[in-house]
Parts: structure tokens; sequence; C-alpha cells
């Protein structure tokens, strides 16, 4: 990731990364779930009449994680 010649600094960059990467795959793994969830449980979501958008926004975030994903990787 981050090479830096403080070793007590690189430890903190290094753990900031590795919650980073786990925030954004627990972001991903949530939007998964509820997205798989409207389509299997469409009587649980009659409070959200408009089913494409709410889907749509949760494959913007399903999106959004894992670039986050790849951009962390790539550090």
């Amino acid at each position: 990731m981050f090479n830096d010649n403080d070793n007590g600094s690189s430890i903190m960059k290094s753990g900031i990364m590795k919650a980073l990467l786990l925030e954004a795959e627990a972001q991903e793994a949530k939007a998964k779930v509820n997205l798989k969830n409207y389509f299997n449980n469409p009587v649980g979501i009659g409070e959200h009449p408009d089913i494409v958008t709410e889907c749509r926004k949760l494959v913007k975030e399903i999106a959004e994680a894992r670039e986050l994903i790849e951009t962390i990787k790539s550090l």
C-alpha cells in the first residue's frame, strides 16, 4: 500500500486502509442483500412503490463500493 520509513506511521496507514476496504466491502454486501430481497420478496416492499428506482439506487451503491474496493487495492 503505502511505504513509509516510520514503522508506527506505516502501521497506522495500513490499519486505515484495511478499515476503508472493510467498510466498502460491507457497503457492497449490504446493497446486494437488499437488492436480492427486492427480487425474492416482493411482498415485503410495500413501502417502496417505485421498485425500479430503489433497485437503481442499490445497483449504484454496489458500483460505488466496487470502485472504492478497486481503488483501495490499487494504492
